[in-house]
């Protein structure tokens, strides 16, 4: 990876750009072509917003209707009908800051550039430009870990081809995730910058502005989704672990983990501000983790300087075992302080009771993993089709296409070198080619002789006759063919100054630096001197007098941390030399070009600085060790291990694994003959382009098994709009519950933030009336929660069990007693029960009225009144 120059920067900005546009414009289109929704009125494009959506579009609906942005401001800190009769601070309890910055632009264009702009257009058309953010961050991403602009140019094909099978966002548009992957994108592509900067030029420099910059991406992805924190938790655990495998030197690695672990702190102390103290955000594994990690990078640090100190070197297999067991008690605590603290804190009232999320999503993982009943709310969310598991065709297209044609592919190009190699050994030598073979050695030891100005009478040195053996072999690997012998002399010829121009380098770098630093240590010893005495200070040391013998010593500018001069004076320590696998791809022309091009002398010179510069400098295979490409591949195999698990997280190891197609292959096998790899990569993009690819794209803009929703929402909305009193308290399924909410504005005493434990609990006593209990405690269920009415799903009401998902199915696993009584909401919609009124009802809801207490006060509990009518 080289430093690009202004060029490269300013035209991958300008192809990132039109990226960036053309995605706007495409799910654009394909939202306007699904939905149509230019053509509807108020209530159904509200109507299209379910579940948690329509929620966080009425906070947004509140901040844009205001007089001004600071009006719905102070009116979200004391939202009473959410979750009636209690109070709730928006800012405080949800994942609001999309809303709050695209309420406070939409204020602005409003009073100063457009005054007809319609709320719910400019709140789309943000979330279109988020999603541009995204392509454009995976255009960079692909081609910084490819060091190919097609890798980039690659992956964002790839993405588009493939759209339709995960990153819908033109069906949820409103979904957290799109708000929260791009901050979280970002943070990860300028975690791998910083890493590459650190490889490349062994230094750790920009420490505060990449404190800062991954401190906002943090945040602003922790304020946008709940599943962030876990994300950022897995981050941080990849790069514990690959800090002892790294070949970066201790004190430069340790300084940029202090920086990284320092960002991560900040950005929750960040978030926690801005969320007016989301006590939600103190008890994540991010920021216990990323504590840990601080704690532990600063002992390490503590331990080298000492160790530099005492003036003996550390023994790095005792440092990794010292950081292994750090990192296990670090997981250790990091698992017991969680809910230890948590219920410490919930029972002394410090902390809210409605605090919940983690181990709501341990019970679903509990639910999936070890198939147990572990609740009724979380049988509920794991039923959600969000949650369901990625479809085996689905995956299967993916594979296939990005995986299975690629990987034949360089199978049989590899193949058919292997076997041309293999007849080009074993073809049988004519008479005729024995001639030709005489001939052009004939030649080339000529050409020798004139080049070398060598008689025949030197041919016994021994030194002479081993560089004409090492010409023959490049004649032999030419297949004694005399002009391309030629050729590839000439070639190799080309070859050589800039070698030795790079060698000459990072001979003058090496040379600067220990300078600079012995300049330092003198510095430090005058000071020093002073004040132990003249005497000492009078008598130079050996280090004084060699500036050679410095790089023992070590010193760190202000603003950043260069590299450990031990390594500068054995720099085969530092990085890995050229691998095995570079030496079976080299030819044989390669290896025998210098003793046929020059002198002995010069051939020792050129080895020396092929080494040098392979060990100052990390060739291609050998970056796929470096850390910012192990983190990136090592980051794809956990997201596609929690895709595989839920599918509404599969677009996380499909975007990743956009940017990791596109470079594994160059990386590992095409080194040496990268235009076969580029060649072999475009027949298989131009392949895909046609079938699945143009494919996807049709069925995304003509679907043929998409279909409007046909549960006839509007026509509840409408009657409730009109028949029921403003202060009209509801409840209901939990995908339409806030859709009702934001569509006539009726308070509601449940929503879809099911992670919630006083939602959880509320939304429990809501669905009792799916359930088979006594009507009695279906009532006292609803009246504590001071409902008024009560939406039903019909279809959940048919008193049979059709599958586990059923609702009836999920209250027979958790009250098992009641199986023999009928289902109470069957029941109530073709009989009359006292205390319930249906007042109305269509093909797939009806409202049920709750009467006062006054008349449930004379029912009896112990036995059902519906069975004795």
């Amino acid at each position: 990876m080289r430093e690009p120059n202004l060029y490269v920067i300013l035209s991958h900005a300008l192809i990132g750009s039109g990226f960036f546009f053309l995605y706007v414009q495409h799910v654009r289109v394909i939202f306007e072509t699904r939905t149509n929704i230019q053509q509807l009125n108020q209530l159904e494009r509200e109507a299209l917003l379910r579940r948690e959506d329509a929620l966080y579009y009425a906070f947004y609906k509140q901040l844009a209707d205001g007089p001004d942005f600071w009006h719905g401001y102070e009116q979200l800190k004391n939202v009473t009908d959410i979750e009636y009769p209690h109070s709730v601070n928006v800012l405080e309890r949800f994942y609001v800051l999309p809303e709050l910055v695209t309420a406070y632009f939409y204020h602005i264009v409003r009073a100063g550039f457009n005054p007809m702009v319609q709320p719910m257009q400019f709140y789309l058309e943000f979330v279109w430009l988020m999603g541009g953010v995204t392509l454009l961050v995976l255009y960079l991403y692909g081609t910084l870990l490819s060091e190919n602009i097609f890798g980039g140019i690659y992956g964002v094909i790839s993405y588009l081809m493939f759209h339709s099978f995960v990153a819908k966002i033109y069906e949820r548009p409103l979904a957290r995730e799109n708000f929260a992957f791009p901050f979280i994108f970002l943070q990860m592509f300028y975690l791998c910058i910083c890493i590459g900067r650190i490889i490349h030029r062994q230094r750790h420099t920009s420490r505060m502005f990449m404190v800062f910059a991954m401190s906002l991406f943090t945040a602003c992805a922790l304020l946008s989704w709940q599943f962030s924190a876990f994300i950022f938790t897995t981050q941080i655990l990849i790069m514990m672990t690959s800090w002892n495998v790294s070949t970066v030197p201790t004190n430069l690695i340790n300084a940029f983990m202090l920086d990284y672990s320092l960002s991560h702190l900040l950005g929750h102390a960040l978030a926690f501000v801005m969320s007016h103290g989301n006590s939600q955000l103190l008890f994540t594994w991010q920021l216990s983790i990323s504590l840990f990690l601080f704690l532990i990078t600063l002992v390490r640090q503590l331990r080298h300087v000492r160790s530099r100190r005492l003036g003996h070197a550390q023994d790095s297999l005792q440092g990794d075992y010292f950081s292994l067991k750090l990192i296990m008690l670090t997981l250790l605590l990091a698992s017991t302080m969680q809910t230890t603290m948590l219920e410490l804190l919930n029972r002394a009232g410090v902390v809210s009771v409605t605090v919940g999320a983690q181990r709501h999503f341990f019970d679903l993982c509990a639910h999936w993993a070890l198939q147990v009943n572990v609740g009724f709310v979380a049988h509920l969310s794991a039923c959600n089709p969000q949650y369901a598991r990625v479809a085996w065709s689905e995956l299967w297209q993916l594979v296939k296409t990005m995986i299975v044609k690629p990987y034949c592919m360089y199978g049989v190009v590899m193949l058919a070198m292997f076997f041309r190699r293999w007849r080009k050994s074993g073809a049988p030598v004519s008479a005729v080619t024995e001639e030709q073979r005489e001939r052009a050695r004939n030649y080339v030891l000529e050409d020798f002789l004139e080049e070398h100005r060598v008689s025949m009478g030197d041919m016994s040195n021994k030194e002479t006759e081993k560089q004409l053996q090492k010409c023959f072999r490049l004649l032999e690997s030419c297949d004694h063919d005399y002009e391309r012998y030629k050729r590839a002399q000439a070639r190799l010829r080309k070859e050589q100054p800039p070698a030795r121009d790079d060698f000459m380098q990072d001979i003058k770098r090496l040379r600067a630096q220990i300078h600079r630093n012995s300049d330092k240590q003198r510095k430090e010893r005058a000071q020093g001197t002073k004040e132990t005495g003249a005497d000492e200070a009078s008598t130079p040391t050996e280090k004084d007098k060699d500036p050679e013998l410095e790089p023992k010593e070590e010193n760190l500018e202000p603003g950043s941390t260069e590299t450990e001069p031990e390594s500068s004076a054995n720099p085969t320590e530092t990085l890995p030399s050229t691998s095995a696998a570079d030496e079976e791809e080299e030819t044989s022309a390669t290896a025998t070009a210098a003793g046929c091009s020059s002198n002995s002398s010069g051939q020792r010179r050129r080895k020396r600085s092929s080494s040098r510069r392979s060990s100052v400098v990390p060739t291609a295979n050998a970056q796929i060790l470096n850390m910012h490409y192990m983190y990136s591949f090592l980051q794809m195999l956990v997201f596609t291990f929690m895709g595989l698990a839920v599918r509404k997280l599969f677009f996380l190891s499909f975007t990743q694994g956009c940017v990791i197609a596109p470079t594994v292959c160059s990386k590992v096998w095409y080194h040496r003959q990268r235009n076969i790899f580029w060649s072999v990569s475009l027949a298989v993009f131009l392949l895909s382009m046609f079938d699945p690819g143009m494919v996807n794209i049709r069925e995304e803009y003509f679907p043929t098994r998409y279909s409007k929703s046909g549960d006839d929402l509007d026509s509840m909305l409408e009657w409730i709009k009109l028949n029921t009193e403003r202060d009209a308290v509801f409840a209901g399924p939990v995908d339409i519950i806030s859709t009702v909410h934001l569509t006539t504005k009726r308070p509601i005493v449940n929503h879809a933030h099911l992670e919630m434990r006083q939602m959880a609990e509320r939304t429990e006593h809501v669905y009792s009336v799916y359930s088979r209990q006594q009507s009695s405690d279906i009532y006292n269920q609803c009246a504590q929660l001071k409902i008024q009415y009560l939406i039903i799903s019909l279809d959940e009401c048919t008193n049979e069990v059709r599958d586990d998902c059923d609702l009836l199915a999920i209250w027979d696993d958790e009250q098992p007693a009641y199986q023999k009584y009928p289902q109470f909401c069957h029941e109530l919609i073709h009989k009359n029960v006292p205390s319930f009124l249906k007042v109305f009802a269509n093909d797939h809801y009806g409202i049920i009225k709750m009467f006062s207490q006054s008349v449930q006060i004379n029912l009896k509990h112990n036995k059902m009144p519906e069975m004795s009518i």
